[in-house]
């Protein structure tokens, strides 16, 4: 990297600061501290000598580990490392508090590596001092499962006394996801975990003997898995994957200690009973792996949980291609499936990576070479120190200044409670002299039952035969609805030349991006993730290019518009749309919030049309929703008391929905009245708004399938609803019907001269 020193890491400008400035310093408090053994010990040893080059002097208290015979202190590896067992005797919260008062003032800085204060008297303490207080987030330990494991009684005084804690760092976007549930941004730091990155000196000969101790030959491929034998490592899922590969070349070395006993006696019956005796070796604890990764062809792992996983940058490091089992918040944003390695659900989806390697051994070079790139660019240990000097010295984070991790812009779909703005779209006032226009849009998709959840979806296409049998109700009016389809509807024979009969009669078709039906799978299948905007840009747009060219293979032509499934936009997903050329964005469903099951809140959109910026502009065409009740014109001023703390505590906004008071309502047949759509649309009508957007699902169109249409019955008094809706907007409002693209060649037209043109 340049302006790197390669013996250290270090950047010439670092130094420079570590001699201009006095030094901070820093005291690294842990439970257990084995520096010799321990992921934690071996990683901020290695760690602490780099951040000692940007004028930070660093200490470690250990809490709990006692070594044995031997001083309070002790020196490791030029680190001064406390051990509180040898100066105050147990590990209590008083002794802690006496080793502080007696010691704490020597420190700038006091970073807690663990939760050691259930009644962080000691974390006050030190903030009374006038010291820094930083808690590391490394597993199970985000605010939310601290407070999590303290009886609820005490919970809202536990979330009060997390304010002693000053910072958090975070190292995985799924522990920033978590700690945002209760934590202010400004109050978090993402540093993610890094290695060092050293330039493999092996030569073919010490590979070939590495491998040959392996028992493999050159032709083989040899899977390395490094990682304790524990449940939570999962290693008995990959031979029991490995056991449905029947070539005999391929071969798993799994690299690390025992720690449960009963677990390796599983997965050694497992070898045994699969006959994988000649194809397993496990080596037991290695003190150095790096031996292993040089004999390697792919690194696998099928963990269950990790805190980030310090094995993936080592095998990026060694440029080994990497299949691993999906792991939320850290896979999908550090490895880019197709390009570094493979996400894996299935012992299936494993084999098949296997075999796409094993066909190809140049593609495990390019998958490689593009893994050491990425940890280059984001997971080098010295870009990482660097972080954490700038923390200790409470800098400006280095990875908003294009020199930290540029490869980690951690969104969520959480990201538009911030309005617009979050997703660089310009709300647009439409001419008040124009008649009101109407579109109609389907989210076309297969049925499951939506009170079990999106893991029931199994592709089951069947009910889209409804729509084409009910859609005489739009013909009657002249009405072409835009179709947005997802992935099984646009796969499947049977839906597809639906489809492509309706687009014949003049609909328009995009698509409609359901994560959990679209490759590839290998998410889980829950409500945070049933959100495209969750996921990380790799793999969002990974799944929104194949449904993109399953529905360019339907049409004969790359569809323009978009519609993100359960609305879950993020501002990754519109710089994947514009990436991919669509025009027109169909996602937005104002006033809704979604936050409980982890999606958007669009509770400061409205539902206005507008452009979102960029070198080819994307109309959103939102759907059409509001406030009613009889305080609906109060809106906007009773959404920021809802918002407050006090109308947070007080419930306000359930309290005004069930008053009805003040409530969203969606433009739908769905669940809504005649009299709710023509009043919603009045409205709407009134405040100047003169787009509007009706929206169905075509499960409903068929009984049984979703909560509107439980019976025959419901569905004709939901085909009543469409019919005299749209008789009332044509003939009561003077309304015309359009489509999406005569509403982008609109609204273009209204684009100030000297902007971008929406088809640039």
């Amino acid at each position: 990297m340049s302006g790197t020193s390669p013996a250290a890491g270090m950047p010439a400008e670092g130094i420079d600061e570590a001699r201009a400035t006095p030094p901070r310093r820093v005291l690294h408090v842990y439970r257990r501290f084995h520096p010799d053994y321990t992921g934690d010990g071996i990683y901020f040893t290695r760690l602490i000598p780099l951040i000692a080059r940007h004028g930070v002097a660093n200490e470690v208290l250990a809490f709990e580990t006692d070594p044995g015979e031997g001083p309070a202190g002790t020196i490791h590896k030029g680190i001064p490392v406390h051990y509180l067992s040898r100066t105050h005797g147990a590990a209590t919260r008083t002794n802690l508090m006496r080793w502080l008062i007696r010691h704490g003032r020597r420190y700038d800085v006091i970073h807690l590596h663990s939760h050691i204060d259930r009644t962080f008297l000691t974390y006050g303490l030190a903030r009374l001092f006038g010291r820094q207080v930083l808690f590391s987030c490394t597993l199970d330990d985000s605010p939310p499962q601290l407070i999590a494991q303290y009886r609820p009684r005490y919970r809202r005084l536990v979330r009060a006394l997390l304010a002693t804690i000053n910072r958090f760092v975070v190292i995985s976007p799924y522990l920033l996801r978590r700690a945002l549930e209760t934590v202010p941004p400004g109050r978090l730091r993402f540093i993610p975990q890094g290695g060092i990155l050293q330039d493999d000196p092996s030569s073919p000969e010490e590979r070939a003997r590495l491998r040959g101790r392996l028992g493999a030959g050159q032709d083989d491929l040899v899977l390395l898995n490094v990682g304790s034998i524990s449940r939570r490592k999962n290693v008995l899922w990959l031979v029991e994957a490995l056991a449905l590969i029947p070539d005999p070349g391929v071969r798993l070395v799994v690299v690390g200690p025992v720690l449960e006993a009963d677990y390796a006696a599983e997965i050694e019956a497992a070898i045994r009973r699969h006959g994988l005796a000649e194809r397993v070796v496990l080596t037991g604890f290695e003190e150095r792996p790096e031996p292993f990764y040089r004999a390697a062809d792919a690194f696998v792992f099928s963990s269950v949980s990790e805190g980030f996983g310090n094995v993936y940058v080592e095998a990026m490091a060694h440029r080994l291609p990497i299949i691993t089992r999906f792991l939320p918040g850290i896979t999908d944003f550090i490895i880019q499936h197709g390009t570094t390695g493979f996400l894996v659900d299935t012992p299936a989806q494993f084999g098949a990576a296997v075999g796409a390697l094993r066909a190809d051994p140049a593609l495990g070079a390019r998958m490689g070479a593009a893994g050491r790139r990425f940890a280059e660019r984001n997971l080098e240990l010295g870009r990482v120190a660097r972080a954490y000097a700038a923390l200790y010295r409470d800098a400006p984070d280095p990875a908003g200044d294009g020199d930290g991790f540029p490869d980690f812009r951690i969104r969520f779909t959480r990201d538009l409670a911030a309005g617009p703005a979050a997703i660089g779209l310009a709300e647009i006032d439409t001419p008040t002299d124009w008649p009101p226009l109407l579109q109609v849009v389907i989210d076309t998709e297969a049925a499951f039952e939506w009170d079990k959840g999106t893991y029931t979806d199994i592709g089951q296409v069947a009910p889209t035969r409804a729509l084409e049998a009910r859609f005489e109700v739009f013909r009657r009016h002249g009405v072409l609805p835009a179709l947005v389809v997802d992935y099984p509807v646009a796969t499947r024979e049977e839906s597809a030349g639906i489809i492509r009969r309706l687009a014949a009669e003049g609909c328009e078709v995009g698509v409609h991006l359901h994560p959990w039906s679209a490759p590839p799978m290998v998410e889980p299948k829950d409500d945070w993730h049933s959100f495209s905007g969750n996921l990380g840009p790799d793999l969002e747009r990974i799944k929104l290019a194949a449904l993109t060219e399953a529905v360019a293979r339907l049409l004969g032509r790359p569809p323009s518009l978009f519609k993100a499934g359960r609305y879950g936009l993020s501002p990754d997903t519109v710089a994947a749309l514009g990436a991919l050329g669509f025009a027109i964005d169909l996602s937005i469903c104002p006033g809704y919030d979604y936050t409980a099951m982890g999606g958007p809140d669009f509770s400061r959109f409205t539902a206005r049309p507008g452009w979102f910026a960029g070198s080819r502009p994307i109309l959103s065409l939102p759907t059409t929703a509001g406030h009613v009740g009889w305080l609906s014109g109060h809106a906007a001023a009773l959404d920021r008391l809802a918002r407050s703390a006090a109308g947070r505590a007080l419930r306000f906004e359930r309290l005004a929905a069930r008053a009805n008071a003040l409530y969203p309502l969606r433009l739908s047949p769905e669940g809504t009245t005649l009299a709710e759509m023509r009043d919603l649309t009045r409205r709407l009508l009134g405040r100047g708004l003169r787009v509007f957007t009706l929206t169905l699902h075509s499960p409903t169109l068929a009984p049984g399938n979703t909560p509107y249409t439980r019976t025959e019955a419901d569905l004709v008094a939901l085909l009543e609803r469409i019919d005299r809706y749209l008789a009332f907007f044509r003939d009561e409002l003077g309304g015309q019907f359009t489509t999406p693209s005569a509403l982008h060649a609109r609204l273009s037209a209204l684009r100030p001269p000297g902007s971008a043109r929406p088809d640039a």
